[in-house]
Order: structure tokens, then sequence, then C-alpha cells
């Protein structure tokens, strides 16, 4: 009879080769088991030919067959060829050649000599075993369990059967050793048996030879104090009864199979929970971004019927204010007297702090008015030119007035002339220009530097300051006339933390601007975001909340805005909020706010601690100790 012998990992054995097709792999149901970790479970097969010849046939196994070092898929084979899996070498001979003769066709043979002849067996069936308590199916688990059972005591047959929900035995598992094939035939009155033993008291039950029946041995399969199934072990009728001591390794193998199998249910049941878990998450994850789509949604629908409603609430104004983005009471007083000077030929004086949105005003009075179809709309900043290049800007020049002077150039009044004229940070003019300010106010006349003569013009001053210029005027740094000249009509822009009611309609009105200049049509603001700038104070104004709203768009994915994006005043700011929805400690949110308002303070103040302290119902003293405690410097 052909055999193949086998080498691998140090230790020889022999298969006789039964039938006409051969399996070989890693699986315990192939009829030549190899353990190497690049066997496929099932590798290849070995088919013999009607003339007796042999066929080499790779099953699409993953890290294929090789002969002489080359892969294989469909190779003859003479006898004394060897093909390798992996490193296991596999050698086919004929039956002439073989000095090996076993009475079962499918046990290994020890080529070693000294070393009882099942024990190759036993390793081999072990180690398949093992490899299917941990990655294969439950019933590749209960079939190698049968394998190596089978082995341990040559010439039986062995059945396994598995406790189902009811508690009841199902035959799952059958190897006969006897026959050399396996067999899904059951013994006779085998689940009756079996039935019988699915109790908690249950133990072994030894059965001698009788004349009816072979001897056998029933063990219940325990894992702990659970019953998990029945091992059914069989001898050949003429063999003689199982000994105590065989009885004992039977034993031993049932306990480690039934832990094996408890231990391979709890992985398939870790597994199985955790694709419920994954599944749930997906699903909760679905339904997050539906209800998440769907607030949006609304909330867009909620923020366009209350901008409408806004719209048929405010005042009906004579004026167009679209442009200027308010609808609190302190930006209702401003629009009722635009409205009230915006056709007056007289000149305006605009108060403010830095980013209030000064020239948006200046803007609303000229193109409101009458001027708007005269002249234009000419603006400077006082403060951000020298007196000589001022004096230019404002009054122009002639040609060869001055070295560079290569042409004439009209000023910003000439430019203004029937128009308006808007100069922002007014108090910061010297002297000098002052006094020539206040001549073409009384004269109505300009004339260019370096030139003759002088011309008339017509044009309403705008000014703007965020300085007192009454204290200016009293400490003689401005002129009391000029003064009087410019502030005819007084108007008071209310600072961003007096008018924080408008902040989430200019924030509204900047992220769709920005997020249109950046082709980001879906990006959406976290609610917390909104509540951090909500509750800031804004020593910037309405400039600072705009430029905190671009560098957020810029620095943003194009999806989302979310806290991180917020500048570290902003996002401490967020950071409290949290702190108090998540149940922070009262001591910890009252600290957080503490430093903030002190911080605050001294901005406001621009570092004056006495200022500070008077704002903060503090003493100075107090006020020291407070900032020592927060770790603020002076």
């Amino acid at each position: 009879m052909p055999f193949v012998v086998v080498e691998e990992k140090g230790n020889t054995n022999h298969y006789q080769l039964a039938g006409s097709e051969v399996s070989v792999g890693r699986a315990p149901d192939n009829t030549i088991m190899v353990t190497d970790e690049k066997a496929s479970r099932h590798h290849c097969v070995l088919e013999q030919q009607q003339d007796k010849t042999w066929v080499l046939r790779d099953l699409k196994s993953r890290n294929g067959t090789y002969m002489h070092g080359e892969p294989v898929l469909e190779q003859a084979i003479q006898y004394g060829e060897t093909f390798q899996i992996g490193l296991a070498k596999l050698s086919l001979f004929s039956e002439e050649s073989s000095a090996f003769e076993t009475k079962n066709a499918m046990e290994p043979i020890n080529a070693k000599p000294g070393a009882p002849t099942f024990q190759i067996g036993i390793a081999d069936a072990l180690a398949g075993f093992a490899h299917a308590a941990v990655e294969d199916t439950a019933k590749a688990l209960l079939d190698s369990a049968a394998q190596f059972i089978g082995r341990l005591i040559p010439g039986v047959r062995v059945v396994i059967a598995v406790a189902d929900d009811e508690g009841n035995a199902r035959g799952r598992a059958f190897f006969n050793f006897i026959s050399g094939t396996p067999t899904d035939e059951l013994p006779g009155n085998f689940m009756t048996a079996a039935n019988k033993l699915l109790t908690p008291r249950a133990k072994t039950q030894v059965k001698p030879r009788t004349a009816s029946h072979p001897p056998c041995v029933y063990i219940p399969l325990k894992a702990g104090e659970r019953l998990t199934g029945v091992l059914y072990v069989e001898r050949e009728s003429k063999e003689a009864d199982l000994s105590d001591a065989q009885v004992e390794l039977l034993e031993n193998a049932a306990n480690l199979t039934a832990v094996l199998m408890g231990a391979a249910e709890s992985r398939r049941n870790e597994e199985a929970l955790e694709y419920k878990i994954e599944n749930f998450e997906t699903e909760l994850e679905g339904i997050r971004k539906e209800l998440e789509a769907k607030l949006d949604m609304q909330t867009a629908e909620l923020t366009a019927l209350r901008m409408e409603a806004e719209k048929r609430e405010m005042p009906n104004f004579h004026h167009d204010y679209s442009e200027i983005i308010g609808k609190s009471a302190g930006m209702q007083e401003v629009f009722r007297m635009l409205d009230k000077i915006t056709d007056l030929p007289v000149p305006v004086l605009i108060l403010g702090e830095p980013g209030t949105g000064k020239e948006l005003i200046a803007r609303a009075l000229h193109f409101n008015s009458s001027r708007a179809n005269k002249g234009r709309f000419v603006a400077e900043n006082c403060a951000a030119l020298p007196d000589t290049l001022f004096e230019s800007e404002l009054f122009g020049y002639v040609k060869g007035a001055f070295t560079g002077a290569e042409r004439d150039k009209m000023g910003l009044f000439g430019m203004a002339n029937g128009g308006t004229i808007f100069l922002d940070e007014i108090g910061e003019i010297s002297p000098s220009m002052q006094a020539k300010l206040l001549r073409v106010l009384e004269e109505g006349e300009i004339r260019p530097i370096g030139g003759k003569q002088s011309k008339k013009v017509d044009f309403r001053l705008v000014c703007a300051t965020n300085k007192e210029l009454s204290d200016q005027v009293r400490k003689g740094a401005f002129r009391q006339d000029l003064f009087f000249r410019i502030n005819v009509v007084t108007i008071k822009l209310p600072p961003l933390r007096e008018r924080k009611e408008d902040i989430a309609m200019l924030v509204d009105a900047f992220l769709k601007k920005d997020a249109e200049e950046a082709g980001y049509p879906d990006i959406k603001m976290d609610r917390g975001v909104l509540r951090a700038m909500l509750n800031y104070n804004w020593p910037g104004n309405v400039r600072e909340l705009e430029n905190e709203v671009k560098k957020m768009v810029a620095l943003s994915d194009g999806k989302k805005i979310d806290a991180a994006l917020l500048s570290p005043q902003l996002r401490q700011m967020a950071e409290e909020e949290s702190l108090a929805e998540s149940g922070g400690s009262l001591k910890d949110v009252v600290e957080n706010v503490e430093k903030r308002k002190i911080v605050e303070a001294i901005e406001r103040t621009k570092g004056n601690k006495s200022r500070a302290a008077e704002m903060l119902g503090l003493s100075r003293l107090g006020l020291r100790k407070k900032m020592e405690r927060y770790g603020l410097s002076d």
C-alpha cells in the first residue's frame, strides 16, 4: 500500500494511503494533518488516477504548495518525489518501498525506534485540537476533540454529544478509529443514555463488554458546574474492557474538552456581543446624525422665522439700516438718532470704543442722505499719518510745492466736495492741524499746499473718537473752539458687551460671509461655541468678534466649528460652561468666573489697578491678593 512520509518539526510520521484521494491540511478532518503555520485548513490533495499514478493538486491555499522549489497548482508526482508545505516535507512512496505496516490505515507510525507507536499521533491531534480551540468553529473544535481523544486509546469509536439550549443531547462529533473512517451512525440507545447524563449530579458510567454491546464509557463534559455535553468512547467487541487508567485518561481528556468548549463558547459570545455593540454604535451614530441634521434644519428654519419676526417687530425707521446688524435697545436708539439727523447739514461726532463700528454709522449718514447723489464718502484715520503727510492728504498740493510733487494732487476735502468726509480718531491730531481744520470749517475754503488761491468746498464733516474729548479740552490737548465745531450732534455707540442680544445675529452674518468666501457652504458651529461667545465681554467689540469667526472658519475642516478652535480666552469660557454643565464643583466654577472678571477689568482699565478694583467692588489690596491667588501677573 502506498504511503506518505511527513517530516515536520523534527518528527517523522508515515501515513498509509487507503483511498484514491488523500487530503492534506491543518484541519483534523484531513487524511494527513500538517500543523505548520503556513498550512491552510484544506491545503492540497493527492489523487490516484486510473493508471495508478498520482497527481498533486493545490486547493487554492494561502501560502502555496511547492515541488522542487517551484509552486504547484496541479502536477504529476512520482514515487520518491517530495512536495513541501511551509517547512513540512511530504514524500510519496510505493508499497514496495514500505518498511512499515499498521493495522489502522490512518494512524501515523513513529519512525524513531523506542517510542510508542501512538505518541506522535497524539501530539499531532493535540496540536490540531489546540489550534481549533483558538481559531475554528464549534464543529471543527468538536471534530478536533474527537480526533485527539480517539488517539489516546487505539481502536476506539468516539462520539461527542453537545447539550442544546433545552438541556438535551445532540450528536455533533464522530470519529471511528475502529473501521478507519468517520461515521455519523450513533451507537444504539446512545441519545437515551446521553440525556440521562445531562443532570447536575452526573458521573462517569463505565460499561463492560457483554454479548450485546462492546466495552464503552459515558463521561459527562463539565465546565465548572455547567454540563456542556457527553463523551462516548467504545472499543471493538473483541477488545478487553477499559482499564481504570484508561478511563481516568479519558476523563482528563473530557475535562480538557469541556474547558476548551466553554472558552470557545465564551469567545464566540464575546465576539457576538462585540458585533452587536458595533452594530448598535453604528445604528446610534446614524440616529445621531439624522437627529443632528433634523435639528440643524429646524434651527435654520427657526432662525429664519425669528429674523423675519424681528424685522416685523423692529421700529419703522425712515432710512435703511440693513447694513448695520443690531436689534438691541442701544442700537435702536442709534438708528432713531440717525433718522433725525441724516438730512440735517450739521457736523456729527461719533463716540465709541475701538471696534464698535463707527465708520458704518458714518457711511449710513452719507448714503441715506441727499449727499449720496452729489459727492463721495471719503474716510481717513487721523492717527495713522504724521502731520506733514496728513496735511497733504487733507488739502492736497500743487506741482512743485515740494521735492517729489511732480503733479497736482487733490486732497480729501476736495474729493469730498458735495459729499461727506469721515475723520476717525480726531482726538489724535496735533494742535497745528487742529487750527487748520478749524479754519476750513469756519470759512468753507481750502488751499492746497504750494497753492496761491483758495477753493470753496461743501462737505459734511463726521468725526469719531474713542477718547473723552471734553477731558482733552480741559487738559489743553484739544482746542475748545474746534470741539464745539465738530460736536454739534453726538452719537454714542454702545460696546458689544452692552448689546449681547446682537451677538448671535452678528455671528450668523459673519459665519455666512466667511463660509461662502472659504467655500464651506455646510459648515456648522457647536452650540457650546456660541454660548462662550455670548458670555464673553469682547473688549475689542464687533471687530474682535468678526476676526474670531473669520479665524475659526479658516482653521476648521469646513464641516464643523468646535471649542478647540476658539482663542484661549474664549476657550476658557467654553471650558467653564462645560464644567458647570457637567456638574463641576461650585468652587471651581466660582474661581474660574472670578479669574475671568479680574482679567476683563484689568484689560478694560488698561492695567489701572485702582480703577479695576473699583469696577470689581474690591480694595486695591483685595485685588492684588486675588491676582496672586490666581497666578495673574502685574
